[in-house]
């Protein structure tokens, strides 16, 4: 459980830099290499944006959870429009999101099921992911 005094935007922000350097880590080098060597790091890499993925509808919910109490409670204003209307855009793009986070979780235990069988059969470099 995270203290009540840790900024709950750091941990999705943390998450955003980690996919970042992933991407930075596994581009394609100049020299055409690929960026990730071996099938068993695609398998690795696959399972761990499945788990990522399943744990994002649950966050949409609970922020969805958290501005419906604040509108209720009567917390909100708007710079402009109702504040009704803009909570409601909020909730259904949230459930939008948490729909399409369902789905690529789903799509991605496929990707990593497939993915299981595939083995390496080319020369081994030290320097190569592991």
């Amino acid at each position: 459980m995270t203290s009540r005094k840790t900024d709950p935007t750091e941990r999705p922000r943390k998450a955003a830099e980690a996919v970042r350097a992933f991407n930075h880590a596994t581009q394609r080098t100049r020299d055409s290499r690929p960026g990730i060597a071996y099938p068993g790091t695609v398998y690795r890499a696959i399972g761990a944006f499945g788990t990522l993925a399943h744990r994002l509808p649950q966050a949409f919910d609970q922020i969805g959870t958290a501005l419906a109490d604040l509108h209720t409670a009567g917390h909100l204003t708007a710079d402009h429009g109702s504040v009704t209307e803009h909570a409601l855009a909020v909730s259904e793009a949230l459930r939008e999101a948490e729909r399409h986070a369902t789905a690529m979780a789903e799509t991605l235990e496929r990707a990593h099921s497939a993915s299981s069988t595939l083995g390496y059969s080319g020369p081994i470099d030290d320097t190569d992911d592991l």
